[in-house]
């Protein structure tokens, strides 16, 4: 940004405003930095359900990876009911990923002043 001089020589702002542009530019490459960690990190943090009285348990990753699936052995002759926990399984599985995802970006957006930002 341009610096106006006056007629006495003086600046007439201009200087706030370079400073103000580059700590926000500053601040946007360290979140950025931030996110792209957490994303990485989400590959680590498993999150689990089960349903069906604990007849079928579902682990999944936060990059939403099915990591594991654990059947109990009297599901396996029902197949109904076996796909019908699957589907409930693996969607409570996806809101328990969705919610610990925001709360993890939640973290680094508050230490930046940025509140809701997912």
């Amino acid at each position: 940004m341009k610096k106006i001089k006056s007629f006495g020589g003086k600046n007439l702002g201009g200087g706030k405003q370079e400073k103000l542009l580059k700590d926000f530019a500053k601040m946007q490459e360290e979140l950025q930095k931030k996110i792209q960690e957490l994303e990485e990190s989400f590959s680590q943090i498993e999150v689990e359900a089960s349903v069906g009285g604990g007849a079928v348990r579902i682990v999944a990753t936060c990059d939403r990876r099915v990591k594991d699936i654990e059947i109990d052995e009297d599901l396996k002759e029902d197949f109904d009911t076996l796909k019908d926990l699957l589907i409930a399984g693996v969607n409570e599985v996806m809101e328990k990923i969705e919610k610990r995802r925001e709360e993890e970006m939640s973290k680094i957006t508050q230490q930046f002043g940025i509140p809701g930002l997912m």
